[in-house]
């Protein structure tokens, strides 16, 4: 079993599992960093207010909502928090002054022809074709590191949650993948939500893109260097038809022999963690988990963690990050603070996830300070809406705490009581009846945590002049120094406050004491402490967990292929319903047994034992007379090795009758038989529970009797008058030359208890 880890440590879950035969997909994340390395998005306008906006400039006419908006302001407020929005919209045409980019990811980056602005940028007067290609310009992706890698053979995709599903459609739509995908319900949901607001921000279009008239298998030559552009609103449909929904504790088999299991993680609504069986052998997949019990969604199920052997960890917290627990506090401080002094504040963020705890908190924390009636919530994204609904209607998926009040009236979520009774609102972008409502001190949700593109980049443009405002960043993988790199010198307040629900190492180690002790983990490079030469590891925990006798702990790396060192020496056979009525077992005291001989076929991984042809009752007739239990009759051994030829054995019984010797008194009991044969010497030792042929492998034979007692020898004669049919014995692989047999391996034959 091998574990490939597709992106860099601290980006979304992408591993390739190979078990066995099969390929299995861990999660199917897009890498955030490279974000960071592009412009920010002309203003963050979509395509329609673009499109209105480049009118307006060619007609020179002013537009019905510029006009509503001048109707609509207030005479008698001495300051207009709204801060002139239409002059804001015309000056939102121009290109957002940025720095130069820190990396090369798209071919807007280039500093020796840059791009010119809209209004009069170049002397002349533009011309609406030049504005439209201007504003197709694209946004270039590269993809988890696939190289080398067959995405035709991929067998199985297990998602964990939305954050890790952001490069799904590039797999499922521009390959050749023909493989099976799963995830629970809100987890396909939110991923749909998470993809559409991607390719709002992203995409060359909202509507449409120039590459969905193009041969997919071409992008990749048309792109260079493996880049890609965002996919379509047709992709993400197409993409998330080909997902098969589950349950938590649902099992799903596959191909015959392989079974995967959800539980729930404790993340997000429908995080899950994966069991994967696959015959003997339990294999625990632990994404993105947090044990928090004052959250929303349902609890973590550790229950997985009781049968599995091995356990791959992902999407630890980083060492010293900041719990929700001990943030929270000040992240209300923080927002209190600016709402007092009649200030907005800017939370780049997901609509989902934790967004919907931190709202409760804020909103109880406003209401003790006197300040909830001077405020209003704004969620902006071109999903909000939608994700505010259906978070409100999986009530199943939440904590039991939550799963009470669907007897009650009211929502579980605090964000369906306010938008219902007014202090909140959601709008799809910053433009039309946003500014209109805007009328309070605003705390506004939304948009996209790069700040390369989305709501928070208007208004960053708008508010970011004004240090009565703030923008706070509560996302845990947001390299905000990066985010802020192109809006130096705004003089809004800003609050660093991380929250993050994602287990910590300590809080790992503490799991696995409390359940059953695996025998290896797997966690992300950055949990270690140091690597030994032996490939163990020492954990960036409190108490620097190492490994033991019990558990080994090793990390994997990105690109580095990990040996995961498990196997199993068992297969599950079922037995077929015709050869179960003819077993018959025998009884030896306290236990039954009963011997079991057949023809074992294999169909879709699913092995059966069948009654045995006539052919194969011939060759299963040697192994029917053998013992089940009991002590070897050693009359019956001479009497057979005089049939090959073996006369006058020297026999030695040991720990029987020897019960003044010490030293043989916990010896186990034996039978040596000490013989020549063709001149070399040979030995044979029967014990209680195994029987051992000691021979020179290069020139000891014998020769088989079908229907008789047979030893199994390195090397063996079929006389060319029996009627012995060949077969693998002890699944070894056999040779023939002049009818003198060889296996690879010598093979002990065990009568008893065998």
């Amino acid at each position: 079993m091998r574990l490939t880890s597709l992106l860099p440590d601290g980006e979304p879950n992408c591993m390739l599992l190979k078990l066995r035969q099969m390929l299995i997909l861990l999660d199917c994340g897009l890498g955030q960093e490279q974000l960071y390395a592009m412009p920010v998005r002309e203003g963050g306008l979509t395509e329609e207010a673009k499109e209105a906006a480049i009118s307006q400039q060619l007609s020179g006419s002013t537009t019905a909502a510029n006009d509503a908006l001048k109707r609509k302001q207030p005479s008698a407020e001495p300051v207009d928090i709204r801060q002139d929005w239409a002059s804001f919209l015309k000056s939102s045409i121009s290109q957002f002054p940025h720095k130069k980019a820190r990396g090369s990811n798209s071919e807007s980056h280039s500093s020796s022809n840059p791009e010119p602005k809209y209004a009069g940028a170049t002397g002349a007067s533009p011309t609406p074709n030049s504005l439209r290609h201007t504003t197709a310009k694209e946004y270039m992706f590269k993809l988890p590191d696939f190289s080398g890698v067959d995405l035709k053979s991929i067998d199985v995709v297990l998602i964990s949650n939305y954050n890790h599903i952001l490069a799904l459609p590039y797999l499922t739509e521009f390959t050749d993948f023909q493989g099976r995908i799963f995830a629970t319900e809100p987890t396909i949901e939110f991923g749909r939500q998470l993809m559409t607001e991607f390719v709002s921000f992203f995409g060359t279009s909202v509507t449409s893109s120039p590459h969905e008239f193009i041969d997919r298998k071409k992008l990749t030559a048309r792109s260079g260097s493996g880049l890609y552009p965002a996919y379509t609103h047709a992709d993400i449909k197409a993409c998330i038809d080909k997902i098969q929904p589950v349950r938590f504790r649902e099992h799903t088999a596959l191909y015959g022999s392989l079974k995967l299991t959800a539980h729930s993680a404790g993340y997000c609504l429908g995080s899950s963690n994966w069991l994967i069986q696959i015959g003997t052998e339990n294999l625990a997949y632990i994404s993105s988990s947090s044990t928090q019990v004052n959250l929303h969604p349902d609890l973590f199920d550790g229950s997985l963690l009781e049968h599995a052997s091995t356990i791959i960890v992902a999407d630890l917290s980083p060492k010293g990050s900041i719990t929700y627990d001990s943030g929270v506090n000040e992240v209300c401080a923080s927002i209190a603070r600016t709402i007092a002094r009649k200030g907005h504040v800017l939370i780049p963020c997901a609509i989902s996830g934790f967004l919907f705890d931190l709202l409760e908190d804020v909103h109880l924390h406003l209401t003790r300070m006197g300040l909830i009636h001077q405020v209003q919530y704004s969620f902006i994204s071109p999903v909000a809406d939608t994700a505010l609904q259906y978070s409100n209607i999986l009530a199943e998926w939440m904590a039991p705490r939550k799963q009470e009040m669907v007897y009650l009236p009211e929502a579980p979520l605090l964000h369906g009581i306010l938008l219902e009774k007014g202090p909140a609102k959601n709008y799809k972008s910053v433009h039309g009846a946003f500014s209109a409502d805007l009328k309070y001190p605003c705390i506004v949700f939304g948009g996209h945590v790069s700040l390369r593109s989305g709501p928070m980049v208007n208004l960053l443009h708008m508010w970011g002049k004004n240090a009565t405002n703030s923008i706070v960043f509560i996302e845990p993988r947001v390299d905000v120094p990066a985010s802020l790199e192109p809006f130096e010198g705004l003089e809004i307040g800003r609050n660093i406050c991380p929250l993050d629900i994602r287990l910590s190492v300590d809080q790992l180690v503490d799991i696995m004491k409390k359940h059953k002790h695996p025998k290896h983990v797997l966690v992300p490079v950055h949990a270690t402490a140091s690597i030994r030469t032996d490939g163990t590891v020492e954990l960036s925990d409190s108490h620097g967990t190492t490994s033991t006798s019990l558990t080994q702990w090793s990390c994997y790396k990105v690109g580095v292929t990990k040996q995961l060192g498990i196997g199993s020496l068992y297969e599950t056979v079922l037995l077929s319903e015709e050869l179960a009525k003819g077993i018959y077992p025998q009884s030896f005291g306290s236990t039954s047994l009963a011997p079991v001989a057949g023809s074992l076929s294999m169909y879709n991984n699913q092995m059966q034992l069948e009654p045995a042809s006539v052919a194969g009752r011939q060759i299963l007739a040697l192994y029917t007379q053998r013992q089940l239990r009991g002590v070897m009759n050693l009359q019956n051994l001479l009497t057979g090795l005089a049939k090959i030829g073996v006369v006058d054995p020297n026999v030695t019984e040991s720990g029987v009758d020897e019960e003044n010797d010490s030293n043989n008194s916990t010896k186990e009991p034996e039978i040596r038989v000490e013989f020549d044969l063709e001149g070399q010497p040979a030995c044979i030792i029967v014990r209680e529970k195994e029987t051992i042929v000691k021979c020179d492998e290069s020139s000891l034979f014998a020769e088989l009797h079908p229907g008789g007692d047979v030893l199994a020898l390195k090397s063996f004669k079929v006389p060319l008058s029996s009627q012995v049919q060949m077969f693998a014995w002890a699944g070894e692989d056999v040779h023939a030359q002049d009818q003198v047999f060889e296996l690879e391996e010598p093979v002990l034959y065990t009568p008893v208890n065998g």
